[in-house]
Parts: C-alpha cells; sequence; structure tokens
C-alpha cells in the first residue's frame, strides 16, 4: 500500500540529499545526520542505524547530485533505483518529500513502477518485502496522478509478461471490455465474422492459421466532445508471433510472447483516461492476432485485398505486423481520426540498430513528431526519428499487388513507410519499439522483462 500522510507512518525514512545545497529536515533528524558519509552524488545510497536516537530504526539517505543538473528524470531513476534495491529488504518506508517543487507526479511513476515484480506462474509466488510506503508530502494530488500513471505502465508490463496460452486474441478482448466496463468507456469488439463482412482481409489472412480467432478491439474516450480532432492509437496485437509458414528460429522463439506489447500499451493508456481527464478524443485500435503456421496459414505469395482495396502480395509471413496494422489504420480514418499513431514490435532491424535505448519514430508530420519526442524527453523515453524519403519505398514495387509487405534493406524504414502509405494525408506516426518493449538486464527502476514503454509518453502527448 502507498498513501500520503504529513506524518510519520513507519519505521524506516528515506530522505533526498543534494551535493551542493542543504535541504531542510526536521530538528528531531539533525543529531542522526550529522553522522551522515553521504555526500550527495547521484543516486548515493547510505543506510543509517539510529540506534535509538530516533522514532525511526533506520534512514535512508539518497543522493540526488547538484542541483544544476537535477531534473525529474533523475529523480525518478535515483529513486526507482533506491527502492528497486530496498523492496526485498524492508516491510515499511516513509518517504520525506523535502524538495522544493512539486515533483510529486514523478514520485508517484516511481514508486510504483520499482515495487512491480513478475511473479510467473507459479505455485509458491514470490512476493516483494516492502507492501507500505507513506509518503510525506504537502503534493497528494501530483502524486496520486503519478501513482496512477505507475499502475498502468504495470499492467502493461504483467500482460507483456504472460505466457500466450494465457495471453489469447480473447484475452486481449476481455481486458479491453473490462476497462471499458469499469472507465465508462465506448468499445465495439469486431469478431472473424463481422471482419470478413466488412473486407479487412489483412488481419483475417494473418490469423488463418491459429486456432484462436482474430478481432479487432475499438475503443473511444471523449474528453472534448466540442473538437473534431480525434487522436487514434493503433496498437499491434499479435499475441504470439511464430512467422507463420516464414517459421522464425527456433531459438530465442519464447520470446515472442511480447508481440503484442504495443496493444498492451493502448489498453495501458485507455486504462486511466477517465482517471487524468485529457481534453482529448481518443480513439484505440487493437487488432489481435495469433501468427502461426498450419495447413490454412496464408503463404508467401499470396495477394491480399486489404481493407483499403489496395492489395499487398506477401513475401513473408513473419512481416505480419504491417498486414493488421494497415486495416486498422483505414478503419481509424474511416471514424474521423485526424492523427494516427501506431504502436508496434515491428522489425528486429530497428531493435538492432537502436538497441534498447532508443525506439524508431517515422511520421509524416514534423509537429507531431516533435510532440512524441519532447514527451519522451519528459518522461525518460526516447525516440529516434527515422528518414521518411519515398524513395524507399522502390523496395515495395512488385507486378503482383499494389505492394510487397517486405522490402530487401532498410527494413524498419521500408515497414514505417508501408504504413504510412495506408495513411495518406492524414497525420501519422509509426512508432517501433522492437528493441524497447522488454529488457534482459533490466534498468534503474526496472527488474528484466517486460518496460511498458511508450505507455507514459503516449499519457504525457495527451495530457498536453
Amino acid at each position: 500500500m502507498i498513501g500520503v500522510n504529513d506524518t510519520k507512518m513507519y519505521s524506516n525514512l528515506l530522505i533526498f540529499k543534494f551535493n551542493n545545497f542543504e535541504l531542510e529536515y526536521p530538528a528531531e533528524l539533525s543529531e542522526i545526520l550529522s553522522f551522515s558519509e553521504n555526500i550527495g552524488e547521484y543516486k548515493e545510497l547510505e543506510i543509517l542505524n539510529t540506534l535509538g536516537r530516533s522514532e525511526y530504526r533506520k534512514i535512508f539517505v539518497l543522493g540526488l547530485g547538484s542541483t544544476e543538473e537535477f531534473n525529474s528524470i533523475r529523480l525518478l531513476k535515483a529513486l526507482g533505483s533506491s527502492i528497486k534495491s530496498l523492496k526485498n529488504t524492508i516491510k515499511e518506508l516513509d518517504i520525506y518529500d523535502n524538495l522544493h517543487e512539486d515533483l510529486g507526479y514523478i514520485i508517484g511513476q516511481a514508486l510504483e513502477m520499482s515495487l512491480y515484480k513478475f511473479k510467473g506462474i507459479k505455485q509458491n509466488e514470490d512476493k516483494v518485502l516492502l507492501q507500505n510506503i507513506n509518503i510525506i508530502s504537502s503534493y497528494k494530488d501530483s502524486i496520486n496522478n503519478g501513482l496512477i500513471v505507475g499502475n498502468a505502465v504495470n499492467y502493461v508490463r504483467q500482460i507483456v509478461n504472460l505466457p500466450s496460452n494465457y495471453v489469447t486474441p480473447k484475452f486481449m478482448a476481455q481486458q479491453a471490455e473490462a476497462i471499458a466496463k469499469d472507465e465508462n468507456l465506448d468499445i465495439a469488439v469486431i469478431d472473424k465474422y463481422k471482419l470478413e463482412q466488412m473486407g479487412m482481409n489483412s488481419i483475417l489472412y494473418v490469423g488463418k492459421g491459429s486456432l484462436h480467432s482474430p478481432r479487432l478491439i475499438v475503443m473511444q474516450y471523449f474528453g472534448d466532445p466540442s473538437s473534431k480532432n480525434i487522436t487514434a492509437l493503433i496498437g499491434k496485437g499479435v499475441t504470439f508471433d511464430s512467422g507463420g509458414i516464414t517459421l522464425k528460429p527456433g531459438k530465442g522463439m519464447e520470446r515472442m510472447v511480447s508481440d503484442m506489447a504495443g496493444a498492451a500499451s493502448v489498453l495501458g493508456v485507455m486504462k486511466i483516461l477517465n482517471h487524468l481527464k485529457p481534453k482529448k478524443n481518443v480513439l484505440a485500435l487493437i487488432p489481435v492476432v495469433e501468427n502461426m503456421p498450419s495447413g490454412s496459414s496464408y503463404k508467401p505469395g499470396d495477394v491480399i485485398t486489404t481493407y483499403s482495396g489496395k492489395t499487398v502480395q506477401v513475401i513473408s509471413t513473419d512481416a505480419e505486423g504491417r498486414l493488421i496494422l494497415c486495416d486498422a489504420i483505414t478503419y481509424a480514418k474511416e471514424l474521423g481520426a485526424t492523427n494516427i499513431i501506431d504502436i508496434a514490435t515491428l522489425t528486429g532491424s530497428c531493435a538492432q540498430f537502436l538497441g534498447g535505448i532508443n525506439a524508431g519514430l517515422l511520421s509524416n508530420s514534423d509537429e507531431l513528431s516533435k510532440e512524441i519526442i519532447n514527451c519522451g524527453t519528459e518522461t525518460g523515453e526516447n525516440f529516434w526519428r527515422l528518414p521518411h524519403n519515398s524513395e524507399y519505398l522502390e523496395q515495395l514495387k512488385t507486378d503482383s499487388a499494389d505492394l510487397k509487405n517486405t522490402g530487401t534493406s532498410c527494413g524498419a524504414i521500408v515497414a514505417g513507410l508501408f504504413l504510412q502509405s495506408f495513411a495518406e494525408d492524414v497525420n501519422f506516426a509509426h512508432l517501433d519499439i522492437a528493441g524497447c518493449a522488454g529488457s534482459s538486464s533490466g534498468s534503474d527502476i526496472f527488474e528484466s522483462g517486460a518496460t511498458g514503454m511508450p505507455t507514459r509518453t503516449l499519457i504525457q502527448l495527451l495530457m498536453k
């Protein structure tokens, strides 16, 4: 339990310290802090045993570096790393917020995200020892908003970390329905039969080889009914990607359970819009499929008539994400979207050349690109804009159809331009999070596993 109060509650205390500026502390702590050897270096964490000289048994002194370098992201990482290191050593903690500005939104996020632990599917559950945190602060509202955002990120991480025999297209639809009911959102789940009637053949073809029927989830939030502007968030929801007939190598294929991270991030955003109440109209479209090889699978060489009417020749059944997204993009335009952002673990090439440090961003709009990059900077999530020269589309020419579904080089760029060709003149941004959706080593805040990226950036964008 995390709460905000104006008084002591627990037996341990965490305080902040700069290396070039003296913060004010309660008078009763002055004697204890005189023994501190922490000089305030960034992320420096010192443990002081009070030996009965204070109501607190232990005081943790966390260095924040210099005030000149200090910002919200450095606070996020410093506090997150300290809680991550303490969460299995103590049961309870007070945090004394004596910073000279309202940074409660960041404090709340840091606490929620650093406390998360994927417990797996185990008979004996591994629990985090640190169960009770009290923040002594006057910024209750902003802390609570930060906790809400952090909780949404953890929701995304939990879904992405689960195995694909749990997370099926039906499961994703059920999650969306539960969110819509709890948050009073409009929702429609378009099943296989309705998809057939509508002609959403790209989604249908990718799901043909699986026993789990594909679906298209459509959710709506109206924060500004007087405005005609609608932001569409489209999340790739491939609940398991074997590659289909173009089968992936067996080594590492178990990681393909996370190929729905884009879809999960969109669900995470929709989960909290009615709590934060941004004055934006948001449309969420989440195509969910399982890409499997079987006698009924789509095949290399097949030509698909997409929902837009454009035809696509399948070169690789492992380039499936762009196929399910292109139908959703066309439908978003039909529903009146004025800005379209797709989020997808789309290409290995993006993960290879940007790693887990930057997500790829391809866009036909300088303004939308700048907004996303700036919001990412504010949240500590990095985006690198990719070139979008039309010459790259030469790779997608074929005699058999309007487009091929994959080229021969520059995979991340070509895939993004494939999707942009369906957005046409609507403001469009494609976020390739293939390298950033998960981490094998963890970070200051996160343990290894799903990161929840870019949920916080999307929320920041909508709150502007």
